[in-house]
């Protein structure tokens, strides 16, 4: 936008120059120079009337201050001001304006305040500090002032004439600031194809571990259907041969008995209908508890027999010998 409102004050004296000649012309060289708002004069430099004011030796003192306007800086100008026409306060004051913008470029090491007074030649740190403001108000800078540390500290500048001598430079940082571009993206290029990599690899290990584990469940299918029935002539999966269905040892430390021992216990006398005695919960003497719900553990609940127990049990232990 800057730029655009920098052209729009330069045309009329582009205008100007396509009819004005000679004196005339080097007298539009110096109303360009000193017109508020007219930061660029590249257009007007290539006029061929201005252009044509190089090939005289008065004519040519506009042309070079015209250059110094365009891409110069006031140290060239002071350098050289034999040999140039003599500037105005308002030329002055422009060409320190422009100037910051070519410090500016160089580093931030131009822009203390000692530096800057003493290449600008100000008097004091107050007409600095004016010029800096003046600057920013006409949008060649942005910047601050930090007058505790004694610097400018500038964000961005506004652009200027470029000269044919800085050109070849210019093409130069450009291509190596393609290089730059190009083995980054190159970087980028060869971090995707690895994480791709990866990611086909972890694919490949997810599927792996899928197959084996479908594999492993329809073996354990093949193996349950084939032979669980009554594997070692137990009762069922898991249970050991010789354990009765209904269990030796149930829940809760109950005894279970079946019908044929109650009839061999019946037969032998053991005990009648009315005989009855009390066993207290906990373990028989001589049975040591290995769990909490076995035989006389501490969920053995209290059980009335027979008081012909003894003979009763030396019943059951004859039949089922006399069985075998």
């Amino acid at each position: 936008m800057a730029d655009e409102q920098y052209l729009t004050s330069l045309q009329p004296f582009i205008l100007l120059a396509k009819s004005a000649t000679g004196r005339a012309a080097a007298d539009l060289v110096m109303q360009a120079t000193a017109a508020p708002g007219c930061f660029v004069f590249s257009e007007l430099l290539e006029m061929p009337n201005i252009q044509a004011l190089a090939n005289t030796s008065d004519g040519r003192r506009y042309f070079d201050l015209l250059k110094i306007f365009a891409y110069g800086w006031y140290g060239d100008y002071r350098d050289n001001a034999k040999n140039l026409p003599p500037l105005s306060a308002s030329h002055l004051h422009k060409l320190k304006q422009l100037s910051l913008i070519t410090l500016s470029s160089k580093g931030p090491r131009n822009l203390t305040y000692t530096s800057l007074q003493r290449t600008l030649d100000l008097p004091s740190t107050r007409a600095l500090e004016d010029l800096t403001i003046s600057a920013i108000y006409a949008h060649l800078l942005v910047a601050k002032l930090d007058t505790k540390a004694a610097r400018i500290e500038v964000s961005s500048t506004a652009g200027r004439d470029v000269a044919p001598e800085e050109i070849p430079d210019m093409i130069a940082t450009l291509k190596n600031w393609c290089r730059q571009c190009e083995d980054v993206l190159g970087d980028i290029d060869e971090q995707v194809r690895c994480v791709q990599r990866e990611a086909i690899a972890r694919k490949r290990a997810a599927d792996e571990y899928e197959r084996v584990v479908a594999m492993r469940k329809e073996i354990i299918k093949s193996e349950e259907k084939g032979g669980g029935g009554s594997s070692g002539g137990g009762m069922g999966p898991g249970i050991p041969s010789g354990v009765p269905s209904g269990g030796g040892v149930a829940g809760k430390g109950k005894r279970v008995i079946s019908e044929g021992d109650e009839s061999a216990i019946r037969g032998s006398g053991g005990w009648g209908e009315d005989d009855e005695m009390e066993i207290d919960e906990g373990p028989f003497d001589g049975v040591t508890s290995t769990s909490s719900g076995g035989p006389g553990g501490a969920n053995t609940s209290k059980r009335r027999t027979k008081k012909g127990l003894g003979s009763g049990l030396g019943g059951i232990l004859g039949s089922r010998q006399g069985r075998r």
